[in-house]
């Protein structure tokens, strides 16, 4: 038997630390400044890392929650900055959730000044002027993955209407990502089974990409089967932390594969959820994954039969067993194939920058 060769483009300079009690076996003797999150971390562990920097950290910004806005990364800068300035290659650790890693990402290219700051996320282009700093990062949820991939997100609500802005410099990977499940076991239910579900939304997000491959394919596959089977375990309160540190390795898994293959028309969908309905991130991304499971099992048999192995189901009722699966966990899908209006929308969504990933959506235009 022949394979073809495929050239994987595969890269991703994250060094990865994995595995309970990660964060407490760290040897932190580097000046260091931290973008940490209030309520995606435990006193007793916020103290010991504020023990274990000591003298070396020389700056710490505690972001409050909410959206990750264009002016709330300007205020991190502009509190951790001059720290930065005064010791160049200063280490910027980010602890806390997707969002608190992805405004850590944007503190760590400081500019020559704050009032730079709008015009370059918005533009995502780097000016002349700038340095780079090394980036550790340490998730308190599981869910984001953030901790693998080079993008950030950040919601320009200075705009009208708000959007939501990619930050994606090609050097954006951060040097270091700690995923210790022990940072997980006091995140609430409620944030957890989001942050799950947004796992299972970009496991399933690199399946049915046009940018998939069979490293992605098998890391999703192992990702969205861990989800299905953990996560109700977890929201039954039966041993917690077996599902906690699955789901974590799930998390991870996910990153990995999204962070060579992108998000695709699940999360293109999810952001008016977000913003206008205020609904979690990973809430919303649910939503619509069995709408776009019927759709990309239309789209491509090969997809169709990777799908399948979700639920170890070769047949054709996987998205009608996913749509079952979030019921049960209070989440109510939604489908815009019914409506003129729905059809639209998707038609409109699968032109977006998201959308194009796809692999149902049709080829751009030259």
């Amino acid at each position: 038997m022949t394979v073809q060769a495929i050239d994987l483009g595969w890269h991703n300079p994250v060094r990865i630390t994995w595995g309970s009690g990660s964060v407490r076996r760290l040897s932190l003797d580097q000046p260091t400044v931290v973008v940490a999150d209030h309520t995606a971390i435990s006193t007793e562990n916020a103290d010991f890392l504020r023990d274990t920097l000591g003298l070396y950290c020389a700056g710490w910004a505690w972001y409050e929650g909410g959206l990750a806005t264009v002016e709330m990364a300007r205020q991190l800068c502009k509190t951790l900055w001059p720290a930065m300035q005064r010791q160049p290659g200063i280490t910027v650790i980010g602890l806390g959730g997707g969002s608190t890693l992805d405004l850590a990402k944007a503190v760590r290219y400081r500019l020559a000044d704050t009032a730079l700051c709008a015009r370059t996320w918005r533009h995502n282009q780097l000016p002349e002027v700038y340095e780079r700093h090394p980036l550790w990062l340490l998730p308190t949820t599981a869910g984001t993955g953030s901790e693998v991939t080079r993008w950030a997100t950040l919601w320009d609500t200075e705009a009208l209407p708000a959007v939501k802005l990619s930050w994606s410099p090609q050097d954006g990977f951060a040097e270091r990502a700690i995923v210790d499940p022990d940072l997980t076991l006091s995140c609430p239910l409620a944030q957890s089974r989001d942050c799950a579900l947004d796992t299972l939304a970009h496991a399933l997000e690199s399946l049915w990409n046009k940018k998939s491959n069979p490293i992605t394919e098998a890391l999703a596959i192992e990702a969205a089967r861990i989800v299905i089977a953990q996560l109700p375990l977890l929201l039954q309160g039966q041993n917690p932390d077996a599902p906690r540190i699955a789901l974590a390795r799930a998390s991870l898994l996910a990153g990995l594969a999204m962070s060579q293959t992108q998000t695709a028309l699940a999360h293109a969908l999810s952001y008016d959820l977000t913003l206008n309905e205020h609904m979690p991130h990973g809430h919303a991304c649910a939503v619509w994954l069995p709408m776009v499971w019927e759709l990309a099992q239309e789209a491509s048999n090969t997809c169709a039969a990777l799908l399948g192995r979700v639920f170890d189901d070769t047949n054709t009722l996987g998205a009608q067993q996913l749509s079952q699966w979030l019921n049960g966990l209070g989440v109510s899908t939604r489908d815009l194939r019914t409506t003129l209006s729905g059809r639209e929308r998707l038609s409109s969504e699968l032109g977006s920058t998201r959308g194009r990933n796809f692999i149902g959506s049709p080829a751009k235009a030259n």
